[in-house]
Protein backbone atom coordinates (compact mmCIF):
# COMPACT_ATOMS: atom_id res chain seq x y z
CA UNK A 1 0.00 0.00 0.00
CA UNK A 2 2.86 2.39 0.88
CA UNK A 3 4.46 1.77 -2.52
CA UNK A 4 1.20 2.72 -4.21
CA UNK A 5 1.15 6.08 -2.38
CA UNK A 6 4.75 6.73 -3.43
CA UNK A 7 3.90 5.99 -7.08
CA UNK A 8 0.87 8.32 -6.96
CA UNK A 9 3.05 11.05 -5.37
CA UNK A 10 5.68 10.69 -8.12
CA UNK A 11 3.03 10.89 -10.86
CA UNK A 12 1.51 14.00 -9.30
CA UNK A 13 4.94 15.58 -8.92
CA UNK A 14 5.80 14.89 -12.58
CA UNK A 15 2.57 16.17 -14.08
CA UNK A 16 1.28 18.61 -11.45
CA UNK A 17 4.34 19.91 -9.54
CA UNK A 18 2.40 22.88 -8.14
CA UNK A 19 0.12 20.52 -6.18
CA UNK A 20 2.93 19.17 -4.01
CA UNK A 21 4.90 21.50 -1.75
CA UNK A 22 8.66 21.04 -1.74
CA UNK A 23 9.40 23.57 1.00
CA UNK A 24 11.93 22.57 3.63
CA UNK A 25 12.06 23.93 7.19
CA UNK A 26 15.70 24.43 8.18
CA UNK A 27 15.31 26.00 11.62
CA UNK A 28 12.51 26.82 14.08
CA UNK A 29 12.48 29.09 17.13
CA UNK A 30 9.61 28.84 19.58
CA UNK A 31 8.67 30.79 22.67
CA UNK A 32 5.78 29.63 24.83
CA UNK A 33 4.11 30.98 27.93
CA UNK A 34 3.98 28.62 30.89
CA UNK A 35 0.81 26.61 31.49
CA UNK A 36 -1.99 27.19 33.99
CA UNK A 37 -0.65 28.33 37.37
CA UNK A 38 -1.82 29.29 40.82
CA UNK A 39 -2.66 32.99 41.37
CA UNK A 40 0.21 35.42 41.49
CA UNK A 41 -0.87 37.48 44.52
CA UNK A 42 -2.56 37.25 47.91
CA UNK A 43 -2.60 33.54 48.72
CA UNK A 44 -3.33 33.49 52.46
CA UNK A 45 -3.33 30.11 54.24
CA UNK A 46 -3.33 28.46 50.80
CA UNK A 47 -6.55 30.31 49.85
CA UNK A 48 -6.97 32.97 47.16
CA UNK A 49 -9.22 36.04 47.14
CA UNK A 50 -12.15 33.97 45.72
CA UNK A 51 -11.69 31.38 48.52
CA UNK A 52 -10.19 28.73 46.21
CA UNK A 53 -7.52 26.44 47.72
CA UNK A 54 -3.96 26.19 46.34
CA UNK A 55 -0.80 24.48 47.54
CA UNK A 56 1.46 27.45 46.73
CA UNK A 57 1.15 30.73 44.83
CA UNK A 58 2.49 31.04 41.27
CA UNK A 59 3.24 27.32 40.87
CA UNK A 60 2.33 25.32 37.76
CA UNK A 61 -0.83 23.25 38.22
CA UNK A 62 -1.61 19.77 36.93
CA UNK A 63 -3.76 21.39 34.24
CA UNK A 64 -0.76 23.51 33.26
CA UNK A 65 1.43 20.42 32.95
CA UNK A 66 -1.13 18.77 30.68
CA UNK A 67 -1.37 21.92 28.53
CA UNK A 68 2.37 22.00 27.89
CA UNK A 69 2.54 18.26 27.32
CA UNK A 70 -0.04 18.62 24.54
CA UNK A 71 1.90 21.58 23.14
CA UNK A 72 4.89 19.23 22.94
CA UNK A 73 2.76 16.59 21.19
CA UNK A 74 1.81 19.20 18.58
CA UNK A 75 5.48 20.13 18.10
CA UNK A 76 6.34 16.44 17.65
CA UNK A 77 3.65 16.06 15.01
CA UNK A 78 4.97 19.07 13.10
CA UNK A 79 8.75 18.99 13.46
CA UNK A 80 9.36 15.26 13.88
CA UNK A 81 6.46 13.80 11.91
CA UNK A 82 5.40 16.13 9.11
CA UNK A 83 8.42 18.34 8.37
CA UNK A 84 11.20 15.93 9.41
CA UNK A 85 13.14 18.81 10.94
CA UNK A 86 14.13 16.70 13.95
CA UNK A 87 15.15 13.09 14.46
CA UNK A 88 12.63 10.69 15.96
CA UNK A 89 14.95 10.34 18.95
CA UNK A 90 16.56 13.20 20.85
CA UNK A 91 19.87 14.52 19.54
CA UNK A 92 21.67 17.18 21.65
CA UNK A 93 23.21 18.65 18.48
CA UNK A 94 19.74 19.59 17.20
CA UNK A 95 17.90 21.21 20.09
CA UNK A 96 18.53 24.06 22.54
CA UNK A 97 16.02 24.60 25.36
CA UNK A 98 16.07 27.65 27.60
CA UNK A 99 13.86 28.78 30.47
CA UNK A 100 13.56 31.67 32.84
CA UNK A 101 14.67 30.75 36.36
CA UNK A 102 11.13 30.24 37.68
CA UNK A 103 9.53 26.97 38.78
CA UNK A 104 6.48 27.25 36.54
CA UNK A 105 8.47 27.89 33.34
CA UNK A 106 10.97 25.11 34.09
CA UNK A 107 8.20 22.61 34.87
CA UNK A 108 6.30 23.77 31.78
CA UNK A 109 9.17 23.00 29.45
CA UNK A 110 9.81 19.69 31.21
CA UNK A 111 6.17 18.78 30.45
CA UNK A 112 6.61 20.01 26.88
CA UNK A 113 9.63 17.71 26.43
CA UNK A 114 7.55 14.65 27.36
CA UNK A 115 5.21 15.48 24.48
CA UNK A 116 7.99 16.37 22.03
CA UNK A 117 9.83 13.10 22.71
CA UNK A 118 7.23 10.76 24.23
CA UNK A 119 7.78 7.59 26.25
CA UNK A 120 9.26 4.82 24.14
CA UNK A 121 11.69 7.09 22.28
CA UNK A 122 14.22 7.34 25.12
CA UNK A 123 17.78 6.00 25.23
CA UNK A 124 18.36 2.25 25.06
CA UNK A 125 21.12 0.25 26.79
CA UNK A 126 23.35 -2.23 25.04
CA UNK A 127 21.94 -5.72 25.73
CA UNK A 128 25.15 -6.92 27.38
CA UNK A 129 25.06 -3.96 29.77
CA UNK A 130 21.35 -4.31 30.49
CA UNK A 131 21.82 -7.96 31.40
CA UNK A 132 24.87 -7.28 33.56
CA UNK A 133 23.73 -6.20 37.02
CA UNK A 134 27.31 -5.48 38.05
CA UNK A 135 27.43 -2.63 35.52
CA UNK A 136 23.98 -1.06 35.46
CA UNK A 137 23.33 -0.73 39.20
CA UNK A 138 24.82 2.06 41.38
CA UNK A 139 27.86 1.10 43.49
CA UNK A 140 25.80 0.34 46.55
CA UNK A 141 25.32 -3.13 48.09
CA UNK A 142 21.62 -2.48 48.77
CA UNK A 143 20.95 -1.97 45.05
CA UNK A 144 22.91 -5.06 44.10
CA UNK A 145 21.17 -7.36 46.58
CA UNK A 146 17.70 -6.10 45.67
CA UNK A 147 18.26 -5.44 41.99
CA UNK A 148 15.50 -7.73 40.70
CA UNK A 149 13.00 -6.21 43.14
CA UNK A 150 13.95 -2.67 42.16
CA UNK A 151 13.62 -3.48 38.46
CA UNK A 152 10.07 -4.77 39.08
CA UNK A 153 8.98 -1.89 41.33
CA UNK A 154 10.22 0.81 38.94
CA UNK A 155 8.71 -0.73 35.82
CA UNK A 156 12.05 -1.33 34.12
CA UNK A 157 10.86 -4.87 33.44
CA UNK A 158 8.47 -3.38 30.84
CA UNK A 159 11.51 -3.21 28.62
CA UNK A 160 14.74 -3.74 30.49
CA UNK A 161 16.78 -2.36 27.62
CA UNK A 162 15.46 1.17 28.18
CA UNK A 163 17.79 3.34 30.26
CA UNK A 164 14.75 4.88 32.01
CA UNK A 165 11.29 3.44 32.79
CA UNK A 166 8.90 3.37 29.82
CA UNK A 167 11.64 4.74 27.55
CA UNK A 168 11.37 8.26 28.97
CA UNK A 169 13.61 11.13 27.82
CA UNK A 170 15.53 13.77 29.71
CA UNK A 171 16.80 16.89 27.96
CA UNK A 172 19.05 19.66 29.29
CA UNK A 173 17.30 22.92 30.18
CA UNK A 174 19.48 26.03 30.14
CA UNK A 175 18.42 28.92 32.37
CA UNK A 176 18.66 32.50 31.17
CA UNK A 177 21.64 34.03 32.92
CA UNK A 178 20.35 37.39 34.15
CA UNK A 179 23.71 39.10 34.75
CA UNK A 180 24.50 38.56 31.06
CA UNK A 181 21.40 40.65 30.21
CA UNK A 182 20.23 38.09 27.67
CA UNK A 183 16.49 38.28 28.20
CA UNK A 184 13.58 39.70 30.19
CA UNK A 185 14.81 43.28 29.83
CA UNK A 186 11.22 44.52 29.94
CA UNK A 187 11.59 43.83 33.68
CA UNK A 188 12.47 47.11 35.42
CA UNK A 189 14.31 45.18 38.13
CA UNK A 190 16.84 44.25 35.46
CA UNK A 191 16.64 47.30 33.20
CA UNK A 192 16.16 50.57 35.07
CA UNK A 193 16.08 52.64 31.88
CA UNK A 194 12.29 52.58 31.65
CA UNK A 195 11.46 52.44 35.37
CA UNK A 196 9.94 55.95 35.44
CA UNK A 197 7.88 55.20 32.32
CA UNK A 198 6.53 52.07 33.99
CA UNK A 199 5.58 53.96 37.17
CA UNK A 200 3.72 56.57 35.11
CA UNK A 201 1.79 53.85 33.27
CA UNK A 202 0.65 52.28 36.55
CA UNK A 203 -0.77 55.59 37.77
CA UNK A 204 -2.57 56.67 34.59
CA UNK A 205 -6.19 57.87 34.72
CA UNK A 206 -7.39 54.93 32.60
CA UNK A 207 -6.67 52.56 35.50
CA UNK A 208 -8.87 54.52 37.92
CA UNK A 209 -11.68 54.62 35.36
CA UNK A 210 -11.43 50.86 34.89
CA UNK A 211 -11.78 50.35 38.65
CA UNK A 212 -14.88 52.55 38.77
CA UNK A 213 -16.49 50.63 35.90
CA UNK A 214 -15.71 47.27 37.52
CA UNK A 215 -17.13 48.34 40.90
CA UNK A 216 -20.26 49.61 39.19
CA UNK A 217 -20.71 46.38 37.20
CA UNK A 218 -20.31 44.18 40.29
CA UNK A 219 -21.57 46.16 43.29
CA UNK A 220 -20.50 44.94 46.75
CA UNK A 221 -18.65 41.88 45.39
CA UNK A 222 -15.08 43.10 45.83
CA UNK A 223 -15.82 44.98 49.05
CA UNK A 224 -17.13 41.70 50.51
CA UNK A 225 -14.12 39.71 49.31
CA UNK A 226 -11.73 42.37 50.60
CA UNK A 227 -13.60 42.71 53.91
CA UNK A 228 -14.09 46.49 53.69
CA UNK A 229 -16.77 49.05 52.84
CA UNK A 230 -14.27 51.18 50.94
CA UNK A 231 -15.66 51.76 47.45
CA UNK A 232 -12.28 52.82 46.07
CA UNK A 233 -10.36 49.60 46.68
CA UNK A 234 -10.20 48.82 42.95
CA UNK A 235 -8.76 52.15 41.88
CA UNK A 236 -5.29 50.84 42.67
CA UNK A 237 -3.35 49.12 39.88
CA UNK A 238 -2.28 46.06 41.85
CA UNK A 239 -5.72 45.55 43.39
CA UNK A 240 -7.12 45.36 39.89
CA UNK A 241 -4.37 42.97 38.90
CA UNK A 242 -5.05 40.76 41.91
CA UNK A 243 -8.74 40.30 41.11
CA UNK A 244 -8.32 40.01 37.34
CA UNK A 245 -5.37 37.62 37.37
CA UNK A 246 -6.83 35.42 40.11
CA UNK A 247 -10.20 35.13 38.37
CA UNK A 248 -8.62 34.16 35.03
CA UNK A 249 -6.29 31.52 36.49
CA UNK A 250 -9.07 30.12 38.71
CA UNK A 251 -11.35 29.75 35.71
CA UNK A 252 -8.61 28.31 33.49
CA UNK A 253 -7.89 25.68 36.14
CA UNK A 254 -11.63 24.83 36.36
CA UNK A 255 -12.08 26.02 39.96
CA UNK A 256 -15.59 25.95 41.44
CA UNK A 257 -15.84 29.67 42.27
CA UNK A 258 -18.57 28.80 44.78
CA UNK A 259 -18.29 32.09 46.67
CA UNK A 260 -19.45 33.94 43.54
CA UNK A 261 -22.17 31.38 42.76
CA UNK A 262 -23.65 31.10 46.22
CA UNK A 263 -23.11 34.54 47.74
CA UNK A 264 -23.75 36.68 44.66
CA UNK A 265 -25.84 34.37 42.45
CA UNK A 266 -23.34 34.44 39.59
CA UNK A 267 -24.75 32.79 36.47
CA UNK A 268 -22.99 32.19 33.13
CA UNK A 269 -23.72 35.74 31.98
CA UNK A 270 -22.08 37.27 35.06
CA UNK A 271 -19.10 34.93 34.87
CA UNK A 272 -18.62 35.81 31.21
CA UNK A 273 -18.81 39.53 32.00
CA UNK A 274 -16.24 39.29 34.79
CA UNK A 275 -14.00 37.24 32.51
CA UNK A 276 -14.27 39.93 29.84
CA UNK A 277 -13.32 42.65 32.34
CA UNK A 278 -10.45 40.57 33.70
CA UNK A 279 -9.00 39.76 30.29
CA UNK A 280 -9.30 43.38 29.18
CA UNK A 281 -7.37 44.46 32.24
CA UNK A 282 -4.66 41.84 31.78
CA UNK A 283 -4.26 42.96 28.17
CA UNK A 284 -3.81 46.53 29.43
CA UNK A 285 -1.13 45.24 31.80
CA UNK A 286 0.48 43.23 28.97
CA UNK A 287 0.47 46.11 26.54
CA UNK A 288 0.19 49.65 27.85
CA UNK A 289 1.93 49.04 31.19
CA UNK A 290 4.89 47.11 29.81
CA UNK A 291 4.96 48.32 26.20
CA UNK A 292 3.19 51.67 25.82
CA UNK A 293 2.72 52.69 22.19
CA UNK A 294 4.39 56.01 22.97
CA UNK A 295 7.63 54.16 23.83
CA UNK A 296 8.40 51.63 21.07
CA UNK A 297 12.03 51.60 22.19
CA UNK A 298 11.20 49.29 25.15
CA UNK A 299 10.34 46.10 23.18
CA UNK A 300 13.04 46.91 20.62
CA UNK A 301 15.63 47.18 23.39
CA UNK A 302 14.30 44.08 25.17
CA UNK A 303 14.43 41.85 22.08
CA UNK A 304 17.62 43.09 20.40
CA UNK A 305 19.87 40.42 21.90
CA UNK A 306 17.40 37.64 21.08
CA UNK A 307 16.99 38.83 17.49
CA UNK A 308 20.76 38.93 16.98
CA UNK A 309 20.87 35.32 18.20
CA UNK A 310 18.05 34.37 15.83
CA UNK A 311 19.86 35.76 12.80
CA UNK A 312 22.99 33.88 13.88
CA UNK A 313 21.09 30.56 14.22
CA UNK A 314 19.40 31.04 10.84
CA UNK A 315 22.72 31.67 9.10
CA UNK A 316 24.19 28.60 10.78
CA UNK A 317 21.18 26.61 9.58
CA UNK A 318 21.72 27.83 6.01
CA UNK A 319 25.40 26.88 6.16
CA UNK A 320 24.75 23.53 7.86
CA UNK A 321 22.04 22.58 5.37
CA UNK A 322 24.25 23.41 2.37
CA UNK A 323 27.23 21.49 3.75
CA UNK A 324 25.13 18.66 5.23
CA UNK A 325 26.54 19.33 8.70
CA UNK A 326 24.88 19.05 12.10
CA UNK A 327 23.54 22.29 13.56
CA UNK A 328 20.97 23.62 16.03
CA UNK A 329 17.62 23.15 14.29
CA UNK A 330 15.15 23.91 17.06
CA UNK A 331 15.34 26.44 19.90
CA UNK A 332 12.65 26.56 22.58
CA UNK A 333 12.20 29.39 25.11
CA UNK A 334 9.95 28.80 28.13
CA UNK A 335 8.86 32.15 29.54
CA UNK A 336 5.93 34.45 30.45
CA UNK A 337 3.17 36.52 28.87
CA UNK A 338 5.30 39.68 29.11
CA UNK A 339 8.14 37.79 27.39
CA UNK A 340 5.89 37.04 24.43
CA UNK A 341 4.64 40.63 24.68
CA UNK A 342 8.18 41.88 24.08
CA UNK A 343 8.33 39.74 20.93
CA UNK A 344 4.85 40.73 19.75
CA UNK A 345 5.47 44.47 20.12
CA UNK A 346 8.97 44.19 18.66
CA UNK A 347 7.48 42.51 15.57
CA UNK A 348 4.70 45.09 15.38
CA UNK A 349 7.23 47.94 15.42
CA UNK A 350 9.73 46.28 13.09
CA UNK A 351 7.24 45.01 10.52
CA UNK A 352 4.45 47.57 10.63
CA UNK A 353 4.72 47.87 6.84
CA UNK A 354 3.57 44.24 6.69
CA UNK A 355 0.56 44.89 8.96
CA UNK A 356 1.87 42.79 11.84
CA UNK A 357 -0.14 43.54 14.99
CA UNK A 358 0.45 42.42 18.58
CA UNK A 359 -1.92 40.04 20.35
CA UNK A 360 -2.23 38.92 23.96
CA UNK A 361 -0.63 35.59 24.91
CA UNK A 362 -2.94 33.27 26.84
CA UNK A 363 -1.60 30.56 29.18
CA UNK A 364 0.41 27.95 27.22
CA UNK A 365 0.27 30.00 24.02
CA UNK A 366 3.30 30.03 21.75
CA UNK A 367 4.90 31.98 18.92
CA UNK A 368 7.17 30.59 16.21
CA UNK A 369 9.76 32.01 13.83
CA UNK A 370 10.58 29.49 11.11
CA UNK A 371 13.46 29.71 8.64
CA UNK A 372 12.76 27.66 5.51
CA UNK A 373 13.34 27.08 1.80
CA UNK A 374 10.16 27.73 -0.16
CA UNK A 375 8.95 25.92 -3.29
CA UNK A 376 11.09 28.24 -5.43
CA UNK A 377 14.21 27.38 -3.39
CA UNK A 378 14.32 30.81 -1.75
CA UNK A 379 15.22 31.35 1.91
CA UNK A 380 12.32 32.83 3.85
CA UNK A 381 11.18 33.56 7.41
CA UNK A 382 7.64 33.31 8.75
CA UNK A 383 6.14 34.37 12.06
CA UNK A 384 3.36 32.18 13.42
CA UNK A 385 0.98 32.33 16.34
CA UNK A 386 0.91 28.90 17.97
CA UNK A 387 -2.79 28.24 17.39
CA UNK A 388 -2.77 29.21 13.72
CA UNK A 389 -1.19 27.84 10.55
CA UNK A 390 -1.57 31.22 8.85
CA UNK A 391 1.64 33.27 9.18
CA UNK A 392 1.46 36.73 10.70
CA UNK A 393 4.53 37.50 8.59
CA UNK A 394 6.14 35.73 5.61
CA UNK A 395 9.21 37.46 4.21
CA UNK A 396 12.49 36.78 2.40
CA UNK A 397 15.41 36.11 4.74
CA UNK A 398 17.54 38.97 3.35
CA UNK A 399 14.71 41.46 3.91
CA UNK A 400 14.10 40.04 7.38
CA UNK A 401 17.78 40.36 8.31
CA UNK A 402 18.03 43.91 6.95
CA UNK A 403 15.01 45.10 8.94
CA UNK A 404 16.27 43.40 12.11
CA UNK A 405 19.73 44.93 11.74
CA UNK A 406 18.23 48.35 11.09
CA UNK A 407 15.92 48.42 14.12
CA UNK A 408 17.84 46.52 16.81
CA UNK A 409 20.23 48.07 19.32
CA UNK A 410 23.85 47.20 19.94
CA UNK A 411 24.81 45.56 23.24
CA UNK A 412 26.52 48.81 24.27
CA UNK A 413 23.38 50.86 23.64
CA UNK A 414 21.26 48.39 25.64
CA UNK A 415 23.75 48.54 28.52
CA UNK A 416 23.67 52.34 28.53
CA UNK A 417 19.87 52.51 28.40
CA UNK A 418 19.39 49.93 31.16
CA UNK A 419 22.02 51.54 33.40
CA UNK A 420 23.74 48.26 34.05
CA UNK A 421 25.89 48.20 37.17
CA UNK A 422 29.08 50.14 36.52
CA UNK A 423 30.79 48.44 39.47
CA UNK A 424 30.21 45.10 37.77
CA UNK A 425 31.83 46.39 34.58
CA UNK A 426 34.79 47.87 36.49
CA UNK A 427 35.22 44.58 38.32
CA UNK A 428 35.46 42.80 34.99
CA UNK A 429 38.01 45.36 33.78
CA UNK A 430 40.11 44.78 36.90
CA UNK A 431 39.99 41.04 36.44
CA UNK A 432 41.14 41.21 32.84
CA UNK A 433 44.75 42.35 33.52
CA UNK A 434 45.11 39.46 36.00
CA UNK A 435 44.14 37.12 33.24
CA UNK A 436 46.64 38.74 30.89
CA UNK A 437 49.32 38.48 33.59
CA UNK A 438 48.60 34.77 33.98
CA UNK A 439 48.85 34.31 30.23
CA UNK A 440 52.13 36.26 30.14
CA UNK A 441 53.66 34.14 32.93
CA UNK A 442 52.54 30.98 31.16
CA UNK A 443 54.01 32.22 27.88
CA UNK A 444 57.38 33.08 29.45
CA UNK A 445 57.48 29.71 31.24
CA UNK A 446 56.85 27.91 27.95
CA UNK A 447 59.68 29.86 26.27
CA UNK A 448 62.10 28.99 29.10
CA UNK A 449 61.14 25.31 28.96
CA UNK A 450 61.53 25.32 25.17
CA UNK A 451 65.01 26.87 25.45
CA UNK A 452 66.02 24.32 28.11
CA UNK A 453 64.76 21.41 25.99
CA UNK A 454 66.54 22.72 22.89
CA UNK A 455 69.76 23.21 24.91
CA UNK A 456 69.57 19.66 26.27
CA UNK A 457 69.03 18.29 22.78
CA UNK A 458 72.07 20.24 21.49
CA UNK A 459 74.20 18.99 24.39
CA UNK A 460 73.04 15.42 23.75
CA UNK A 461 73.87 15.73 20.05
CA UNK A 462 77.34 17.15 20.84
CA UNK A 463 78.03 14.28 23.27
CA UNK A 464 76.97 11.70 20.67
CA UNK A 465 79.11 13.44 18.02
CA UNK A 466 82.09 13.44 20.36
CA UNK A 467 81.67 9.70 21.08
CA UNK A 468 81.38 8.96 17.39
CA UNK A 469 84.52 10.92 16.65
CA UNK A 470 86.37 9.08 19.43
CA UNK A 471 85.26 5.74 17.96
CA UNK A 472 86.38 6.78 14.49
Amino acid sequence: MKNCFYIVEIILLLFFPSLISTEKILFAWQIHRHGARAPYNDIVNHTDIYKEHWLEKEELTNVGKRMLYLLGVKANKRYVGEDKLLNETYSPQEILIRSTDVNRTIESVESFIQGLYPAGTGPVLNKDIANNNDISYPPNKLYKDKFAEIITNYSLNENKYYALPYGMNILPIHLFYKPAHEFELYNTNLCKGHLEIYKQQLAREEIKQFGENLTEAFPDVFQYLEGTDDTKILYDYWSLYKYSDTFVVDKRDARDMNVLREKFNFDKEKFDLLEKYSKNYLFMDYSESNYPKTHPEIPIMALSYTMHSLIHWMKKAKEGYKQNKRYIKYVVYSAHDASIGALEYFMENAFQAYNVTAEYAELAESRFLEFYLDDDNKYKVRYLKGNSDTPKLNIGFDDFENIINEITWSDEKVAEYCKFDEKEEKKEEKEEPKKEKKISVLFITMIILTVVVVALIIILVLILCKKTKHID
